[in-house]
């Protein structure tokens, strides 16, 4: 009984470890290389570079600057929509973004492949 305990144990546990590598291995976004958030309160400015993939064409963004309250809440104090004809372009906003404060950028954008397009989100924060 324990051996055949210790056999399901061992199979299951590699199982895990094989669909965690296979999870890891699978693209994020299909036409989206990557995205590249930051925040500054050196220059008040909150941007997001966005890599489209060979035939990107169009990337439609909007970032949206979220200030952390007092309580843990965070409330929306900017926002800033572009659009870019082409793979590769930097998103900026502005606002007086306080040092010792912590934000969240909400970054969003349509982008435009080979007349296919795919809606992408990601979340990035940061204690300026």
């Amino acid at each position: 009984m324990k051996k055949i305990l210790r056999s399901f144990l061992a199979v299951a546990l590699l199982l895990g470890i094989v669909s965690t590598t296979a999870l890891a291995v699978e693209p994020r976004w299909s036409n989206v290389a990557s995205i590249s958030p930051s925040i500054s309160a050196y220059d008040g400015s909150y941007t997001s570079d966005i890599i489209g993939i060979d035939g990107t064409t169009k990337i439609v963004c909007t970032l949206t600057l979220y200030e952390k309250g007092l309580f843990g809440n965070y409330k929306q104090v900017a926002q800033t929509t572009e659009t870019y004809n082409g793979p590769r372009h930097e998103f900026v906003g502005y606002y007086a973004i306080k040092a010792g404060t912590a934000y969240k950028l909400n970054t969003t954008a349509k982008v435009t492949r080979n007349g296919v397009t795919e809606t992408v989100s990601t979340d990035f924060e940061k204690r300026c």
